[in-house]
Protein backbone atom coordinates (compact mmCIF):
# COMPACT_ATOMS: atom_id res chain seq x y z
CA UNK A 1 0.00 0.00 0.00
CA UNK A 2 2.81 2.57 0.92
CA UNK A 3 4.45 1.29 -2.42
CA UNK A 4 1.48 2.22 -4.12
CA UNK A 5 0.91 5.60 -2.56
CA UNK A 6 4.81 6.62 -3.55
CA UNK A 7 4.22 5.19 -7.06
CA UNK A 8 1.78 7.11 -7.51
CA UNK A 9 3.24 10.91 -5.94
CA UNK A 10 6.01 10.15 -8.55
CA UNK A 11 4.17 9.53 -11.61
CA UNK A 12 2.18 12.84 -10.84
CA UNK A 13 5.07 14.89 -10.19
CA UNK A 14 6.62 13.51 -13.64
CA UNK A 15 3.81 14.48 -15.13
CA UNK A 16 3.53 18.10 -13.06
CA UNK A 17 6.93 18.74 -14.00
CA UNK A 18 6.78 17.63 -17.45
CA UNK A 19 3.35 18.29 -18.78
CA UNK A 20 4.83 18.40 -22.38
CA UNK A 21 5.97 14.97 -22.14
CA UNK A 22 2.04 13.93 -21.18
CA UNK A 23 1.27 12.91 -24.61
CA UNK A 24 4.15 10.71 -24.53
CA UNK A 25 3.85 8.52 -21.84
CA UNK A 26 3.82 4.85 -22.21
CA UNK A 27 0.30 3.35 -22.01
CA UNK A 28 1.66 1.10 -19.21
CA UNK A 29 2.21 3.79 -17.13
CA UNK A 30 -1.15 5.14 -18.00
CA UNK A 31 -2.61 2.72 -17.24
CA UNK A 32 -0.89 2.38 -13.62
CA UNK A 33 -1.74 5.29 -12.78
CA UNK A 34 -5.55 5.04 -13.47
CA UNK A 35 -5.42 1.68 -11.62
CA UNK A 36 -3.84 3.21 -8.57
CA UNK A 37 -6.61 6.09 -8.52
CA UNK A 38 -9.60 3.38 -8.53
CA UNK A 39 -7.94 0.82 -6.68
CA UNK A 40 -6.86 2.42 -3.21
CA UNK A 41 -10.28 1.29 -1.22
CA UNK A 42 -13.09 -0.94 -0.67
CA UNK A 43 -15.49 0.96 -2.39
CA UNK A 44 -13.57 0.76 -5.77
CA UNK A 45 -13.13 -2.44 -5.65
CA UNK A 46 -16.78 -3.42 -5.02
CA UNK A 47 -18.53 -3.63 -8.37
CA UNK A 48 -22.70 -4.06 -9.06
CA UNK A 49 -23.69 -7.13 -7.18
CA UNK A 50 -20.48 -8.26 -6.31
CA UNK A 51 -19.24 -7.91 -2.87
CA UNK A 52 -17.62 -10.74 -1.61
CA UNK A 53 -20.24 -13.66 -2.20
CA UNK A 54 -22.95 -12.49 -4.04
CA UNK A 55 -26.41 -11.96 -2.16
CA UNK A 56 -28.15 -15.13 -3.93
CA UNK A 57 -25.21 -17.51 -2.58
CA UNK A 58 -26.07 -16.21 0.91
CA UNK A 59 -30.03 -16.64 0.28
CA UNK A 60 -28.90 -20.02 -0.69
CA UNK A 61 -26.97 -20.60 2.46
CA UNK A 62 -29.61 -19.07 4.79
CA UNK A 63 -32.96 -19.84 3.23
CA UNK A 64 -31.96 -22.36 0.83
CA UNK A 65 -31.68 -23.74 -2.88
CA UNK A 66 -35.41 -23.74 -3.66
CA UNK A 67 -36.20 -20.39 -1.89
CA UNK A 68 -32.82 -18.95 -3.77
CA UNK A 69 -34.03 -20.54 -7.20
CA UNK A 70 -37.59 -19.09 -6.99
CA UNK A 71 -36.10 -15.14 -6.15
CA UNK A 72 -33.35 -15.47 -8.73
CA UNK A 73 -36.77 -15.94 -11.22
CA UNK A 74 -38.25 -13.68 -9.57
CA UNK A 75 -35.47 -11.13 -8.98
CA UNK A 76 -35.16 -9.87 -12.74
CA UNK A 77 -39.42 -8.87 -13.21
CA UNK A 78 -39.16 -6.88 -9.74
CA UNK A 79 -36.22 -5.28 -11.52
CA UNK A 80 -37.73 -4.09 -14.69
CA UNK A 81 -40.78 -2.82 -12.71
CA UNK A 82 -38.11 -0.83 -10.02
CA UNK A 83 -36.18 0.27 -13.10
CA UNK A 84 -37.56 3.84 -13.91
CA UNK A 85 -37.73 4.90 -9.82
CA UNK A 86 -34.46 3.34 -8.92
CA UNK A 87 -32.51 5.61 -12.29
CA UNK A 88 -34.50 8.72 -11.08
CA UNK A 89 -33.77 8.02 -7.22
CA UNK A 90 -30.70 9.74 -5.39
CA UNK A 91 -27.23 7.34 -5.55
CA UNK A 92 -24.39 7.72 -3.61
CA UNK A 93 -20.66 7.30 -5.62
CA UNK A 94 -21.07 4.19 -6.42
CA UNK A 95 -24.26 4.54 -8.25
CA UNK A 96 -26.18 2.88 -5.25
CA UNK A 97 -29.25 3.72 -3.02
CA UNK A 98 -29.00 3.81 0.65
CA UNK A 99 -31.74 2.07 3.74
CA UNK A 100 -34.10 5.15 3.52
CA UNK A 101 -34.27 5.46 0.03
CA UNK A 102 -34.52 1.50 -0.57
CA UNK A 103 -37.65 2.14 1.81
CA UNK A 104 -39.24 4.31 -0.09
CA UNK A 105 -38.95 2.53 -3.24
CA UNK A 106 -39.79 -0.73 -2.15
CA UNK A 107 -42.68 0.56 -0.15
CA UNK A 108 -43.73 1.96 -3.52
CA UNK A 109 -43.33 -0.82 -5.57
CA UNK A 110 -45.48 -3.21 -3.19
CA UNK A 111 -48.39 -0.79 -3.12
CA UNK A 112 -48.54 -0.54 -7.01
CA UNK A 113 -47.99 -3.78 -7.28
CA UNK A 114 -50.52 -5.83 -5.14
CA UNK A 115 -52.07 -3.00 -3.55
CA UNK A 116 -50.07 -3.76 -0.05
CA UNK A 117 -49.46 -0.96 2.52
CA UNK A 118 -46.21 -3.09 3.47
CA UNK A 119 -46.44 -1.96 7.77
CA UNK A 120 -42.60 -2.77 8.28
CA UNK A 121 -41.43 -0.57 5.11
CA UNK A 122 -44.37 2.51 6.05
CA UNK A 123 -42.74 5.28 6.73
CA UNK A 124 -42.07 6.25 10.93
CA UNK A 125 -44.31 9.72 11.88
CA UNK A 126 -43.91 10.37 7.94
CA UNK A 127 -39.73 9.63 8.26
CA UNK A 128 -38.40 7.30 5.83
CA UNK A 129 -34.88 7.27 7.72
CA UNK A 130 -35.84 5.46 11.17
CA UNK A 131 -35.60 2.19 10.12
CA UNK A 132 -34.45 -0.62 7.66
CA UNK A 133 -36.01 -2.19 5.07
CA UNK A 134 -34.59 -5.21 6.26
CA UNK A 135 -37.37 -4.83 8.92
CA UNK A 136 -39.60 -6.36 6.39
CA UNK A 137 -37.57 -10.16 6.38
CA UNK A 138 -39.70 -11.29 9.12
CA UNK A 139 -38.48 -14.04 10.39
CA UNK A 140 -35.35 -14.56 7.90
CA UNK A 141 -32.61 -15.58 9.78
CA UNK A 142 -30.90 -13.22 11.01
CA UNK A 143 -27.67 -13.70 9.19
CA UNK A 144 -29.76 -12.73 5.88
CA UNK A 145 -30.82 -9.29 7.78
CA UNK A 146 -26.87 -8.76 8.30
CA UNK A 147 -25.90 -9.52 4.70
CA UNK A 148 -28.82 -6.61 3.50
CA UNK A 149 -27.67 -4.25 6.07
CA UNK A 150 -24.06 -4.62 5.69
CA UNK A 151 -24.20 -3.78 2.08
CA UNK A 152 -26.96 -0.77 2.66
CA UNK A 153 -24.68 0.57 5.10
CA UNK A 154 -21.22 0.20 3.70
CA UNK A 155 -22.04 0.29 -0.09
CA UNK A 156 -25.98 0.49 -0.41
CA UNK A 157 -28.08 -1.63 -3.19
CA UNK A 158 -27.74 -1.45 -7.16
CA UNK A 159 -30.74 -1.81 -8.99
CA UNK A 160 -30.29 -5.82 -9.04
CA UNK A 161 -29.63 -5.72 -5.31
CA UNK A 162 -32.82 -3.97 -4.72
CA UNK A 163 -34.66 -6.41 -7.18
CA UNK A 164 -33.71 -9.31 -5.06
CA UNK A 165 -34.52 -7.61 -1.71
CA UNK A 166 -37.66 -7.48 -3.33
CA UNK A 167 -38.09 -10.49 -4.56
CA UNK A 168 -37.36 -12.17 -0.94
CA UNK A 169 -39.75 -10.08 0.81
CA UNK A 170 -41.99 -11.12 -1.39
CA UNK A 171 -41.51 -14.49 -1.04
CA UNK A 172 -41.21 -14.50 2.57
CA UNK A 173 -44.88 -12.96 2.44
CA UNK A 174 -45.81 -16.40 0.24
CA UNK A 175 -44.65 -18.63 2.75
CA UNK A 176 -46.92 -16.57 4.99
CA UNK A 177 -49.52 -17.33 3.23
CA UNK A 178 -48.60 -20.84 2.92
CA UNK A 179 -48.75 -21.23 6.47
CA UNK A 180 -52.14 -19.93 6.70
CA UNK A 181 -53.09 -22.23 3.99
CA UNK A 182 -51.41 -25.16 6.61
CA UNK A 183 -53.54 -24.18 8.83
CA UNK A 184 -57.22 -23.70 6.81
CA UNK A 185 -55.81 -27.69 5.82
CA UNK A 186 -55.94 -28.54 9.44
CA UNK A 187 -58.52 -26.95 11.35
CA UNK A 188 -60.88 -28.64 8.45
CA UNK A 189 -59.12 -32.24 9.52
CA UNK A 190 -56.77 -32.64 6.36
CA UNK A 191 -53.17 -32.93 5.84
CA UNK A 192 -50.59 -30.66 4.02
CA UNK A 193 -49.09 -33.60 2.34
CA UNK A 194 -52.81 -34.77 0.77
CA UNK A 195 -53.91 -34.43 -2.46
CA UNK A 196 -57.53 -33.17 -2.30
CA UNK A 197 -60.44 -33.29 -4.39
CA UNK A 198 -62.45 -30.24 -5.92
CA UNK A 199 -65.00 -30.06 -3.20
CA UNK A 200 -62.59 -30.54 -0.31
CA UNK A 201 -59.91 -27.80 -2.03
CA UNK A 202 -62.75 -25.54 -2.14
CA UNK A 203 -63.88 -25.71 1.27
CA UNK A 204 -60.02 -25.49 2.16
CA UNK A 205 -59.80 -22.36 0.22
CA UNK A 206 -62.85 -20.43 1.18
CA UNK A 207 -61.78 -20.91 4.96
CA UNK A 208 -58.31 -19.41 3.78
CA UNK A 209 -59.92 -16.73 2.32
CA UNK A 210 -62.32 -16.13 4.98
CA UNK A 211 -59.20 -15.79 7.40
CA UNK A 212 -57.11 -13.73 4.83
CA UNK A 213 -60.26 -10.84 4.51
CA UNK A 214 -62.02 -10.61 7.94
CA UNK A 215 -58.25 -11.31 9.73
CA UNK A 216 -58.18 -13.78 12.72
CA UNK A 217 -57.25 -11.47 15.89
CA UNK A 218 -60.52 -11.85 16.99
CA UNK A 219 -59.98 -15.44 18.08
CA UNK A 220 -56.85 -14.12 19.99
CA UNK A 221 -53.29 -13.64 19.23
CA UNK A 222 -51.87 -16.75 18.17
CA UNK A 223 -54.63 -18.10 16.19
CA UNK A 224 -52.76 -17.29 12.71
CA UNK A 225 -50.86 -19.61 13.58
CA UNK A 226 -53.44 -22.22 14.51
CA UNK A 227 -57.67 -22.46 13.87
CA UNK A 228 -60.02 -24.18 15.26
CA UNK A 229 -63.05 -25.88 13.03
CA UNK A 230 -65.14 -23.70 14.93
CA UNK A 231 -62.99 -20.63 14.53
CA UNK A 232 -63.09 -21.61 10.47
CA UNK A 233 -67.08 -22.23 11.09
CA UNK A 234 -67.13 -18.71 12.68
CA UNK A 235 -65.55 -16.84 9.97
CA UNK A 236 -67.42 -18.73 7.12
CA UNK A 237 -71.03 -17.43 8.46
CA UNK A 238 -68.96 -13.64 9.33
CA UNK A 239 -67.27 -13.44 5.65
CA UNK A 240 -71.42 -14.18 4.35
CA UNK A 241 -71.54 -10.33 4.85
CA UNK A 242 -68.86 -9.12 3.02
CA UNK A 243 -70.28 -7.56 -0.03
CA UNK A 244 -67.88 -9.51 -2.50
CA UNK A 245 -67.96 -12.90 -1.44
CA UNK A 246 -69.65 -14.31 -3.94
CA UNK A 247 -67.31 -12.78 -6.73
CA UNK A 248 -64.40 -13.95 -4.63
CA UNK A 249 -66.07 -17.84 -4.49
CA UNK A 250 -66.11 -17.07 -8.59
CA UNK A 251 -62.71 -16.52 -8.54
CA UNK A 252 -61.51 -19.58 -6.70
CA UNK A 253 -64.17 -21.61 -9.17
CA UNK A 254 -62.67 -19.90 -12.01
CA UNK A 255 -59.37 -20.81 -11.20
CA UNK A 256 -59.95 -24.39 -9.88
CA UNK A 257 -61.64 -25.38 -13.15
CA UNK A 258 -58.27 -25.17 -14.74
CA UNK A 259 -57.03 -28.27 -13.22
CA UNK A 260 -58.66 -31.50 -13.44
CA UNK A 261 -56.78 -33.54 -10.93
CA UNK A 262 -56.83 -33.54 -7.71
CA UNK A 263 -55.36 -30.34 -6.31
CA UNK A 264 -52.34 -30.20 -3.81
CA UNK A 265 -51.29 -27.76 -1.93
CA UNK A 266 -49.07 -26.53 -3.80
CA UNK A 267 -51.80 -25.78 -6.87
CA UNK A 268 -53.65 -24.21 -4.20
CA UNK A 269 -51.38 -22.21 -2.87
CA UNK A 270 -50.80 -20.97 -6.05
CA UNK A 271 -54.59 -20.51 -7.05
CA UNK A 272 -54.76 -18.20 -4.32
CA UNK A 273 -52.36 -16.04 -5.28
CA UNK A 274 -54.05 -15.71 -8.29
CA UNK A 275 -57.14 -15.10 -6.28
CA UNK A 276 -55.85 -12.61 -3.81
CA UNK A 277 -54.54 -10.08 -6.46
CA UNK A 278 -57.38 -9.92 -8.33
CA UNK A 279 -59.13 -9.51 -4.56
CA UNK A 280 -57.19 -6.03 -4.53
CA UNK A 281 -58.80 -5.47 -7.80
CA UNK A 282 -61.98 -6.17 -6.60
CA UNK A 283 -61.55 -3.85 -3.80
CA UNK A 284 -60.06 -0.87 -5.72
CA UNK A 285 -63.45 -0.78 -7.79
CA UNK A 286 -65.45 -0.73 -4.10
CA UNK A 287 -62.21 2.47 -3.46
CA UNK A 288 -63.19 4.06 -6.70
CA UNK A 289 -67.09 3.89 -5.83
CA UNK A 290 -66.05 5.62 -2.18
CA UNK A 291 -63.74 8.59 -3.69
CA UNK A 292 -66.44 9.43 -6.45
CA UNK A 293 -69.05 9.84 -3.52
CA UNK A 294 -66.78 11.99 -1.87
CA UNK A 295 -66.02 14.26 -5.04
CA UNK A 296 -69.89 14.67 -5.44
CA UNK A 297 -69.55 16.46 -2.41
CA UNK A 298 -66.64 18.24 -3.21
CA UNK A 299 -66.63 21.70 -1.42
CA UNK A 300 -65.11 23.27 -4.89
CA UNK A 301 -64.97 21.36 -7.86
CA UNK A 302 -61.36 20.12 -8.20
CA UNK A 303 -60.25 21.37 -4.74
CA UNK A 304 -60.18 17.53 -3.70
CA UNK A 305 -61.94 18.83 -0.04
CA UNK A 306 -64.88 18.01 1.70
CA UNK A 307 -66.70 19.92 4.59
CA UNK A 308 -66.31 17.66 7.46
CA UNK A 309 -70.14 18.21 7.84
CA UNK A 310 -71.06 17.06 4.74
CA UNK A 311 -68.62 14.32 5.09
CA UNK A 312 -71.14 13.13 8.02
CA UNK A 313 -74.15 13.95 5.90
CA UNK A 314 -74.85 10.42 4.21
CA UNK A 315 -74.24 8.57 7.40
CA UNK A 316 -76.81 11.25 9.51
CA UNK A 317 -79.86 11.07 6.42
CA UNK A 318 -79.54 7.96 4.28
CA UNK A 319 -78.05 5.97 7.64
CA UNK A 320 -74.71 4.67 5.44
CA UNK A 321 -72.24 3.14 7.10
CA UNK A 322 -69.73 5.30 5.25
CA UNK A 323 -68.03 8.56 6.19
CA UNK A 324 -68.37 7.74 9.72
CA UNK A 325 -64.44 7.99 10.82
CA UNK A 326 -63.93 10.38 14.28
CA UNK A 327 -62.65 13.54 13.87
CA UNK A 328 -59.90 12.55 16.17
CA UNK A 329 -58.99 9.36 13.87
CA UNK A 330 -59.06 11.67 10.61
CA UNK A 331 -56.89 13.88 12.11
CA UNK A 332 -54.15 11.15 12.98
CA UNK A 333 -54.58 9.97 9.73
CA UNK A 334 -53.89 13.36 8.16
CA UNK A 335 -56.90 13.18 6.66
CA UNK A 336 -58.12 16.33 8.16
CA UNK A 337 -57.28 20.16 6.66
CA UNK A 338 -57.65 22.55 9.71
CA UNK A 339 -56.44 25.51 8.09
CA UNK A 340 -59.30 27.25 9.01
CA UNK A 341 -60.98 26.42 12.09
CA UNK A 342 -64.22 26.68 11.18
CA UNK A 343 -64.29 24.83 8.30
CA UNK A 344 -62.79 22.02 8.84
CA UNK A 345 -62.22 19.63 5.55
CA UNK A 346 -61.32 16.28 4.88
CA UNK A 347 -58.62 15.92 2.18
CA UNK A 348 -59.77 13.17 -0.02
CA UNK A 349 -57.05 11.32 -1.38
CA UNK A 350 -55.61 11.08 1.94
CA UNK A 351 -59.00 10.11 3.25
CA UNK A 352 -58.73 7.11 0.70
CA UNK A 353 -55.58 6.19 2.08
CA UNK A 354 -56.39 5.91 5.70
CA UNK A 355 -56.50 2.69 7.06
CA UNK A 356 -60.00 2.52 7.57
CA UNK A 357 -60.27 1.80 4.34
CA UNK A 358 -57.82 -1.17 3.72
CA UNK A 359 -59.41 -4.53 4.32
CA UNK A 360 -57.27 -7.64 3.75
CA UNK A 361 -54.13 -8.05 6.36
CA UNK A 362 -51.56 -10.11 7.18
CA UNK A 363 -48.40 -9.80 9.57
CA UNK A 364 -46.65 -8.22 6.59
CA UNK A 365 -49.52 -6.27 5.15
CA UNK A 366 -52.70 -4.33 4.53
CA UNK A 367 -54.91 -4.64 1.27
CA UNK A 368 -55.68 -0.51 0.73
CA UNK A 369 -56.66 1.68 -1.63
CA UNK A 370 -54.46 2.26 -5.03
CA UNK A 371 -52.32 5.92 -4.68
CA UNK A 372 -53.15 6.89 -8.05
CA UNK A 373 -50.21 9.45 -7.61
CA UNK A 374 -47.96 6.72 -7.95
CA UNK A 375 -48.22 6.13 -11.26
CA UNK A 376 -48.10 9.83 -12.22
CA UNK A 377 -44.73 9.66 -10.47
CA UNK A 378 -43.64 6.72 -12.21
CA UNK A 379 -44.36 8.58 -15.70
CA UNK A 380 -42.67 11.89 -14.44
CA UNK A 381 -39.51 9.53 -13.28
CA UNK A 382 -39.66 7.59 -16.67
CA UNK A 383 -39.37 11.40 -18.30
CA UNK A 384 -37.01 13.37 -16.06
CA UNK A 385 -34.55 9.69 -15.37
CA UNK A 386 -32.93 11.98 -13.03
CA UNK A 387 -33.10 12.58 -8.82
CA UNK A 388 -34.14 16.65 -9.67
CA UNK A 389 -34.69 18.33 -12.38
CA UNK A 390 -35.28 22.24 -13.29
CA UNK A 391 -38.85 23.69 -13.29
CA UNK A 392 -39.24 24.49 -16.18
CA UNK A 393 -38.04 20.06 -17.08
CA UNK A 394 -40.44 19.42 -14.67
CA UNK A 395 -43.64 21.98 -15.98
CA UNK A 396 -43.00 20.38 -19.34
CA UNK A 397 -43.07 16.89 -17.90
CA UNK A 398 -46.34 17.76 -15.89
CA UNK A 399 -48.02 19.10 -19.01
CA UNK A 400 -47.00 15.85 -20.91
CA UNK A 401 -48.82 13.62 -18.26
CA UNK A 402 -51.60 11.49 -19.98
CA UNK A 403 -54.67 13.13 -19.68
CA UNK A 404 -56.55 9.59 -18.78
CA UNK A 405 -54.19 9.39 -15.42
CA UNK A 406 -55.18 13.08 -14.20
CA UNK A 407 -58.48 13.34 -15.32
CA UNK A 408 -57.82 17.29 -15.86
CA UNK A 409 -55.77 19.37 -18.20
CA UNK A 410 -52.85 21.18 -16.76
CA UNK A 411 -52.17 24.53 -17.03
CA UNK A 412 -48.32 25.00 -16.80
CA UNK A 413 -48.54 28.83 -15.52
CA UNK A 414 -49.57 31.45 -12.57
CA UNK A 415 -49.33 30.03 -8.66
CA UNK A 416 -48.56 26.92 -9.49
CA UNK A 417 -45.12 27.77 -11.90
CA UNK A 418 -44.31 30.85 -9.17
CA UNK A 419 -44.83 27.60 -6.28
CA UNK A 420 -42.42 25.08 -8.38
CA UNK A 421 -39.87 28.05 -8.86
CA UNK A 422 -39.47 28.66 -5.19
CA UNK A 423 -38.77 25.29 -4.26
CA UNK A 424 -36.10 25.22 -7.12
CA UNK A 425 -34.97 27.98 -5.62
CA UNK A 426 -35.12 26.18 -2.51
CA UNK A 427 -32.32 23.98 -3.49
CA UNK A 428 -30.08 26.09 -6.17
CA UNK A 429 -32.32 25.79 -9.47
CA UNK A 430 -33.52 22.37 -9.33
CA UNK A 431 -36.02 20.11 -7.69
CA UNK A 432 -35.58 16.93 -6.31
CA UNK A 433 -38.26 14.49 -7.44
CA UNK A 434 -38.48 12.71 -3.90
CA UNK A 435 -38.70 15.79 -1.18
CA UNK A 436 -42.12 17.05 0.46
CA UNK A 437 -42.07 20.09 -1.46
CA UNK A 438 -42.25 18.56 -4.70
CA UNK A 439 -45.11 16.21 -2.81
CA UNK A 440 -46.81 19.78 -1.75
CA UNK A 441 -46.84 20.70 -4.94
CA UNK A 442 -48.32 17.63 -6.79
CA UNK A 443 -51.05 17.88 -4.26
CA UNK A 444 -51.57 21.23 -5.38
CA UNK A 445 -51.63 20.30 -8.85
CA UNK A 446 -53.81 17.24 -8.50
CA UNK A 447 -55.91 17.73 -5.56
CA UNK A 448 -57.93 15.11 -5.86
CA UNK A 449 -55.15 12.19 -6.75
CA UNK A 450 -52.33 13.31 -4.77
CA UNK A 451 -52.27 12.75 -0.74
CA UNK A 452 -51.13 16.16 0.94
CA UNK A 453 -47.52 15.28 2.77
CA UNK A 454 -47.81 16.45 6.53
CA UNK A 455 -44.37 17.18 7.58
CA UNK A 456 -43.13 14.19 9.51
CA UNK A 457 -43.88 14.07 13.38
CA UNK A 458 -46.97 16.32 12.75
CA UNK A 459 -48.94 12.94 12.54
CA UNK A 460 -48.64 9.84 13.97
CA UNK A 461 -50.43 7.08 11.80
CA UNK A 462 -51.68 4.07 13.73
CA UNK A 463 -53.61 1.46 12.18
CA UNK A 464 -57.69 1.34 12.95
CA UNK A 465 -56.33 -1.25 15.65
CA UNK A 466 -54.26 -0.13 17.42
CA UNK A 467 -55.50 3.63 17.62
CA UNK A 468 -58.96 1.89 19.09
CA UNK A 469 -56.69 -0.36 21.77
CA UNK A 470 -54.83 3.03 22.94
CA UNK A 471 -57.92 4.51 23.44
CA UNK A 472 -61.53 2.49 23.79
CA UNK A 473 -63.26 -0.01 21.03
CA UNK A 474 -65.19 2.49 19.12
CA UNK A 475 -62.78 5.34 19.07
CA UNK A 476 -62.18 5.32 15.40
CA UNK A 477 -65.82 6.15 14.46
CA UNK A 478 -67.72 9.29 15.19
CA UNK A 479 -70.82 8.69 17.73
CA UNK A 480 -74.26 9.58 16.19
CA UNK A 481 -74.41 12.97 18.52
CA UNK A 482 -70.71 14.05 16.95
CA UNK A 483 -71.92 13.87 13.75
CA UNK A 484 -74.90 15.66 14.24
CA UNK A 485 -73.26 18.48 16.14
CA UNK A 486 -70.61 18.64 13.23
CA UNK A 487 -73.42 18.60 10.34
CA UNK A 488 -75.24 21.43 12.12
CA UNK A 489 -72.90 23.92 12.69
CA UNK A 490 -73.13 27.25 10.58
CA UNK A 491 -71.46 27.45 7.54
CA UNK A 492 -68.82 29.74 8.07
CA UNK A 493 -66.20 29.03 5.21
CA UNK A 494 -64.32 32.38 4.19
CA UNK A 495 -62.26 32.62 1.34
CA UNK A 496 -59.52 30.43 1.82
CA UNK A 497 -56.56 30.19 -0.58
CA UNK A 498 -55.89 27.27 -2.50
CA UNK A 499 -52.52 26.73 -0.83
CA UNK A 500 -53.53 27.52 2.84
CA UNK A 501 -51.58 24.66 3.88
CA UNK A 502 -48.32 25.25 1.83
CA UNK A 503 -45.50 25.29 4.01
CA UNK A 504 -41.90 25.61 3.38
CA UNK A 505 -40.52 22.82 5.24
CA UNK A 506 -38.40 20.33 3.04
CA UNK A 507 -38.14 16.97 3.96
CA UNK A 508 -36.01 14.67 1.69
CA UNK A 509 -36.54 11.24 1.47
CA UNK A 510 -32.53 10.63 2.76
CA UNK A 511 -32.24 13.27 5.03
CA UNK A 512 -28.33 13.08 6.08
CA UNK A 513 -27.61 13.15 1.80
CA UNK A 514 -27.04 10.07 0.40
CA UNK A 515 -24.34 11.20 -1.79
CA UNK A 516 -20.86 11.45 -0.21
CA UNK A 517 -17.48 13.75 -0.34
CA UNK A 518 -14.75 11.36 -0.25
CA UNK A 519 -10.99 11.63 -1.39
CA UNK A 520 -11.69 7.94 -3.28
CA UNK A 521 -12.83 7.92 -7.01
CA UNK A 522 -15.91 6.19 -8.17
CA UNK A 523 -15.16 3.41 -10.37
CA UNK A 524 -17.41 5.38 -12.71
CA UNK A 525 -14.27 8.13 -13.28
CA UNK A 526 -12.49 4.74 -15.14
CA UNK A 527 -14.50 4.70 -18.36
CA UNK A 528 -14.28 8.26 -19.03
CA UNK A 529 -10.58 8.84 -18.08
CA UNK A 530 -9.65 6.45 -20.70
CA UNK A 531 -12.06 8.12 -23.61
CA UNK A 532 -9.97 11.21 -22.62
CA UNK A 533 -6.62 9.33 -23.45
CA UNK A 534 -4.13 11.81 -22.25
CA UNK A 535 -2.04 12.44 -18.93
CA UNK A 536 -2.57 15.60 -19.26
CA UNK A 537 -6.48 16.00 -19.18
CA UNK A 538 -6.08 13.76 -16.64
CA UNK A 539 -4.47 16.17 -14.42
CA UNK A 540 -7.23 18.97 -14.74
CA UNK A 541 -9.59 16.12 -12.61
CA UNK A 542 -6.46 15.02 -10.18
CA UNK A 543 -5.41 18.62 -9.33
CA UNK A 544 -4.05 19.72 -6.01
CA UNK A 545 -7.11 19.58 -3.72
CA UNK A 546 -7.58 15.71 -2.02
CA UNK A 547 -11.63 16.35 -2.58
CA UNK A 548 -13.72 14.61 -4.34
CA UNK A 549 -13.86 14.22 -8.23
CA UNK A 550 -17.66 13.92 -8.59
CA UNK A 551 -19.85 16.33 -7.69
CA UNK A 552 -23.02 16.86 -7.86
CA UNK A 553 -26.08 18.30 -5.87
CA UNK A 554 -27.10 16.43 -2.71
CA UNK A 555 -30.80 15.03 -3.03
Amino acid sequence: QLFRQLEFRLIVALISRHQHLSLKLSSVMFARLLLLLVLPTDARRVRAGHSGRTILLEIEDTLGSEQREAIAVRAPQMEELLKHTYMALPKNNRGAIGASIANYALHRLFLQLHSWQMKDLQPTHGAWHEHSPTAALKHAPQKLLDVFDERLNNFGLDLHELSVLAATIERLVRDEADMLLNVSFKALGFYSAQKLSANHAMNVMEAYMASYILGTDSFGEETHRELSEENVRVLLKNIGSYPRWDEVRGLLQDFSSKTDADLDLSTMSNILLQTTDRFAQLEEGECQVLKNQLLAMEERPGSGRVLLSDFYRPALHQGTLEFTESLDFLRQQGAIDESDPQSIRVIVPNYMMADSNCLASSEYFSVCCADPCEELMDQLEASVAAPSASPESLLDAVSALPLGLTNRSFAAEGELSARLHEVADHHDGEVPLHGRLFAQWMHYAFPRHCPFPHVSGTTKRQSLTQFQAERHERAAFAEYKEMREVSEMSDTRGDVSDFSMWSEDEELIDPRGNLKSNSARSFWHLPMLLALGSAATLLKFVGKSSGSVYHQKMV
